[in-house]
């Protein structure tokens, strides 16, 4: 993975002494500035001195100063917290003496600490705030940093047009300020729009412009910062060697400086460079020394890189989990960095900075324009008055001769018009003599076109109402034919479905009643009286139990003919199974058991009976043939549901053979009516799901009933 190297500008500028006073303060200030990028422990020094002073002195803008500048020195030093709350006080105090400037200058450096806290929107917020007071000012110097800060905002966020556009516009500024090192700083920010978009020869040739611009200037700080950049484009480039040189020269002036986001990109860059080298010990090292530097000062991308190669370092350790712990940090501040609604939020607010800059421009141009057509409208009145004035006199004239001349030419106008009145008077009487003979006969083409127009309107009228007709008539036949036609399928449908059940349910017990009467007509003689006996009351119960499973059904029967309904009553467990019981009475061979835990169920009493004869049934034609066959019933109540299961010890059964539970498309077998399609039908209707287990030792067949 690769990291590359962004430190934001902080305005510093040239305390002015303002008074023999406050020459101390102000001293105090510029010492401190003087090392903003040689020492930051100085900086925090000077400027903290300054402010006990300033207070002393109530000296405002010596405080306010004093505490922008212990801003400096603890986001120098990676302290962004405090760093934050001294630019915040020197904001309040720049408002409380309206110093402009002030205000400018401690917006930008919010905007710088909280970018390199990964807080874009506020930053952005901050930055936005400080063009506009910047404008109004026309700092230069300082829109030109707010700009490059600007665009590194978009540059984290991989919008590269716009991170351009800023970082070349604060250039442009700083070029006019003749400010330096605003500069070398808008040069690095362009080679780290190259290297982000994979032009690492671009990016090498502006980091190394940079980096003589900062060293012509002396400024560490950029120093450290572009041979870390050039450290990155080396790694990309696979120059592991160059990488870790320009690495470790970054780490020494850090080192100085005690610049800590500084020191933990370089431990995280010397890290990524003995992870190439797959020297897991070393890397592990270094990258965890910037993982946990980076989390003590809150530098998000570091952590998000070293969390990464963190998990790559310890799975080829063999370390799993603590691999596994590493990767899931790594998405969780990815995802932290990457919010898609911050991002919104951003657009949104650079939409709302557009339209206030604009609209505020329109306003500016509309009262310019205003007070300029203002100025041409007194221009005008005036000149309209002076033209007015010189040509009274020569109108005054001119109406004289006029008069004269229209008093001699109105005798002969008034004869002229006298005439033309009796010629139009004569060609009138003419013109209204055509005109009526025209209406005359317009009026007989209209009633004309009137009685056409009702004939064909009449005739139109009754040729759509036999079409409605008509058409009604039809829908009204097919209505007809379409519900006999389903009242005789639902018909056939219902009689089918009975006629099966009655097939598939009786036919059992009634070919075990046959059996009976068989085997005690064919072996009369073998059996002795005891046993005759018994076998005698065995089929009269039989015989008994059967004629009342008929008769429960064919009453079932008679009522649901003509709609096969559902009836909801809560009946009792043990009841069904009593019932189902008497039934199968003939089976001596087999072992019933009933397990009903004194359960209650709300359903359909008969279509569950149906169900559970049909199961049973047939779990005894895949058990008889066995030595010891038994069938166990047994009915268990949760929170969710009542369940009943019928398991049998039959072990040649697949899941092949219960296809037609859940395939409606199966094929039905003669011998067994609908079988499993009447099981799955009926319990479809009383919303009962039925599974089947076939395991090696029998097989399980559950009823589910959801509460």
């Amino acid at each position: 993975m690769r990291i590359y190297v962004i430190l934001f500008f902080l305005m510093l500028k040239v305390i002015s002494i303002t008074g023999q006073t406050n020459a101390k303060v102000d001293s105090l200030l510029v010492m401190a500035k003087e090392q903003s990028n040689i020492n930051p422990e100085k900086v925090k020094q000077y400027s903290n001195e300054a402010y006990v002073l300033a207070t002393k002195l109530n000296y405002q803008k010596g405080r306010a100063n004093a505490a922008r500048f212990m801003g400096v020195g603890y986001y120098l030093l990676g302290d962004f917290k405090e760093a934050e709350n001294n630019f915040l006080n020197a904001l309040q105090i720049n408002k409380h003496i309206n110093d402009s400037k002030g205000i400018m200058t401690c917006l930008s450096n919010l905007g710088s600490v909280n970018n390199v806290q990964s807080n874009f929107l506020l930053a952005l917020k901050y930055y936005q705030e400080a063009i506009k007071a910047g404008e109004k000012e026309n700092d230069l110097q300082t829109n030109g940093i707010t700009y490059g800060n600007m665009g590194i905002i978009y540059c984290e966020l991989k919008n590269y047009e716009t991170a351009k556009y800023y970082f070349n516009k604060g250039i442009e500024l700083h070029k006019k300020a003749n400010y330096a090192l605003g500069v070398a700083n808008g040069i690095g920010n362009l080679g780290n729009v190259a290297f982000q978009t994979k032009n690492y020869d671009d990016a090498i040739t502006y980091y190394e412009d940079a980096l003589n611009k900062n060293n012509a200037i002396n400024n560490k700080l950029g120093v450290s910062r572009e041979c870390g950049n050039l450290a990155n484009a080396y790694t990309e480039l696979d120059n592991f060697e160059k990488a870790y040189q320009y690495h470790t020269k970054s780490l020494l002036i850090n080192e100085e400086l005690k610049n800590k986001k500084g020191i933990a990109v370089n431990y995280q860059g010397i890290g990524n460079y003995y992870l190439h080298l797959k020297k897991w010990d070393e890397a592990l090292h270094y990258t965890r020394q910037a993982n946990e530097l980076s989390q003590k000062i809150n530098i998000l991308d570091v952590q998000k890189e070293s969390f990464e190669n963190l998990s790559i370092i310890y799975e080829n350790l063999n370390y799993k989990d603590s691999a596994y712990e590493a990767f899931k940090k790594h998405i969780a501040v990815k995802e932290k960095i990457d919010n898609e609604n911050n991002r919104k939020q951003i657009s949104r607010l650079e939409i709302q900075y557009e339209f206030e800059t604009k609209e505020e421009k329109y306003k500016t141009d509309q009262l310019i324009a205003d007070e300029k057509l203002l100025q041409q409208d007194l221009a005008l009145q005036l000149n309209q008055a002076q033209i007015s004035k010189s040509n009274n006199e020569k109108d005054l004239a001119r109406l004289q001769y006029l008069q004269k001349e229209a008093e001699l030419t109105t005798e002969q106008i008034e004869k002229n018009a006298q005439k033309k009145q009796l010629d139009l008077v004569e060609k009138d009487n003419l013109l209204s003599k055509n005109k009526l003979q025209i209406q005359q006969l317009e009026l007989a083409n209209k009633e004309k076109q009137k009685y056409f127009y009702i004939i064909g309107l009449s005739l139109l009228g009754l040729i759509g109402a036999l079409l409605l007709y008509q058409n009604y008539l039809r829908k009204k036949t097919n209505e007809k034919l379409l519900n006999a036609n389903t009242a005789l399928a639902n018909a056939n449908n219902i009689k089918m479905r009975f006629f099966s059940i009655l097939n598939h349910d009786l036919r059992a017990p009634i070919a075990n009643l046959i059996h009976f009467l068989h085997l005690q007509k064919s072996n009369a003689d073998l059996l002795d009286e005891e046993t005759k006996k018994r076998m005698e009351i065995k089929t009269i119960n039989g015989a008994e139990n059967l004629l009342s499973s008929m008769e429960d059904m064919l009453l079932w029967s008679k009522g649901q003919m003509e709609n096969l309904g559902i009836e909801l009553n809560e009946i009792s467990i043990r009841q069904i199974f009593e019932d189902t019981k008497k039934i199968f009475t003939g089976y001596d061979k087999i072992e019933f058991e009933f397990i009903d835990n004194n359960l209650l169920l709300k359903t359909d009493e008969n279509y569950l009976k149906t169900i559970i004869r049909n199961l049973t049934s047939n779990a005894i034609k895949v058990i008889a043939p066995l030595p010891q066959p038994k069938i166990s019933w047994q009915a268990i109540k949760t929170n969710e549901a009542i369940t009943i299961t019928i398991t049998d010890n039959g072990k040649n059964a697949n899941k092949e053979q219960f296809k037609a539970l859940y395939d409606e498309h199966e094929v039905i077998g003669i011998k067994s009516g609908l079988g499993l399609h009447l099981i799955r039908d009926l319990s479809k209707a009383i919303n009962c799901i039925v599974n089947v287990n076939v395991t090696d030792v029998g097989t399980e067949v559950v009823l589910f009933f959801k509460n």
